[in-house]
């Protein structure tokens, strides 16, 4: 029986059937190259025999992957204020890159807990990610923290957290 992460067992639980595990290796958009990858299978297949690397996969099989449902959820790309621009530009590769993986209807659910990328900046970034995307991409609902999270309005600080539900319309 595999052993399934808490995050794998509630989507299998709410009914998904592929769910592409990602791992990274690198020190993220500011301090050097990030490598990615994401292989799917369906939960009775763990693994390719002779395959143990998504890279080993025909590039066709790579290029023809397309996801109902993606959900960014990156550490904080910007701890400092001047560590900002180099932070946006690494949302906004790893949003336009979710965006052309999503399939028609699909869903995009992304967040960062940087606080000194602001909301507007956020959403101006996923802007500019989906014009990038030439796909059509809507604005489905912006979230912030949890109510057992407040955001003290005279605490800026406290208001670090932000999401936005996408879809991807074609």
């Amino acid at each position: 029986m595999p052993r399934w992460s808490s995050i794998e067992r509630d989507l299998r639980a709410s009914g998904a059937r592929l769910i592409a595990g990602v791992d990274e290796v690198g020190r993220g958009p500011l301090a050097g190259p990030v490598v990615a990858c994401a292989i799917v299978m369906p939960p009775e297949r763990r693994a390719i025999a002779g395959v143990d690397d998504s890279k080993a996969l025909k590039a066709k099989e790579r290029e023809r992957a397309q996801f109902d449902t993606i959900v960014l959820d990156p550490p904080a790309f910007a701890k400092t204020r001047p560590a900002l621009p180099g932070a946006l530009r690494g949302y906004k590769e790893i949003n336009l890159r979710a965006m052309r993986l999503l399939s028609p209807g699909g869903l995009l659910f992304t967040a960062s807990c940087s606080f000194h990328l602001s909301k507007p900046l956020f959403l101006e970034m996923l802007e500019e990610a989906a014009a990038d995307s030439g796909r059509h991409i809507v604005l489905r609902e912006i979230r912030g923290q949890s109510v057992d999270h407040p955001e003290l309005l005279t605490v800026p600080e406290t208001g670090y957290i932000k999401g936005a539900l996408l879809e991807a319309l074609d």
